[in-house]
């Protein structure tokens, strides 16, 4: 729905938006996105096609000029045992570096989210997310206001989100510490990817945030849970954060 937005962008080269459901997976889609996705965060083939095929759909992003692929996000819905509501859940996230923040995953993310309330227009959305450190900065940047994942949490919103969680994490074998939240993801940063981060992005308030429930994130390949409802006040704020993210002019390679 929101392709348009990107002839508009200042990105550099010029990049296009493709919307490829799972149906049309093929293992030459699947080994392009492997492919760039283990120059980032090690993982094996077989773990990724695993992730990729308990999804609906992947949004690729590629350059206009050669086609090559310089990003991608997979997503997904499922319903919650709450009454009127679904779940909508972002997948593997991988942008190369030189076409980072410019909020090309949110774009995605605002796409999803406005197809399925088309299709589910008196339902209420529930975005659940278990990402490394760079994308819940990333995300959590963009809101007016999210949760950390808790696995003790009470009530039935509490339930609901933690039987979420618990069906995210089985279907894409990761495992739930029923204590801390964290999720054993069996993925590793590479020293390269952590040395394209200045010291002052883990100084940032999400960071910080996310370093104080999973202090070991660098090396223990386990992420962090968190959730938001898409309510008006993050709309609006995911809205004026991709405008802004796609009008910054930055130089890509």
């Amino acid at each position: 729905m929101l392709e348009f937005l990107l002839h508009f962008s200042s990105i550099r080269p010029p990049i296009r938006m493709e919307r490829i459901l799972r149906e049309h997976f093929t293992e030459g889609l699947l080994g392009e996105l492997h492919a760039l996705s283990n120059r980032l965060m090690a993982e094996d083939l077989e773990h990724f096609r695993v992730h990729a095929q308990a999804n609906d759909l992947v949004y690729v992003f590629r350059r206009t000029d050669t086609g090559a692929i310089v990003g991608f996000q997979f997503w997904r819905t499922a319903p919650m045992k709450l009454p009127r509501s679904r779940i909508i859940l972002g997948g593997k996230l991988r942008i190369l570096p030189e076409f980072r923040r410019h909020g090309l995953h949110l774009l995605a993310g605002l796409d999803f989210f406005l197809v399925n309330a088309l299709l589910h227009p008196l339902t209420r959305h529930y975005r659940l997310s278990i990402p490394s450190i760079f994308g819940f900065v990333s995300i959590t940047e963009a809101l007016a206001h999210y949760e950390l994942f808790d696995p003790k949490a009470l009530g039935e919103e509490g339930q609901a989100i933690r039987d979420a969680f618990q069906m995210l994490a089985e279907q894409s074998h990761f495992r739930m510490d029923p204590e801390t939240g964290l999720f054993f993801v069996d993925i590793y940063m590479t020293p390269e990817t952590l040395s394209r981060y200045p010291p002052a992005f883990f100084e940032k308030p999400g960071a910080r945030r996310y370093a104080s429930v999973n202090p070991d994130y660098r090396t223990n390949g386990s992420y962090v849970g968190m959730w938001f409802r898409f309510t008006p006040a993050n709309l609006l704020s995911v809205t004026r954060t991709v405008a802004r993210r796609l009008r910054r002019s930055r130089a890509s390679g």
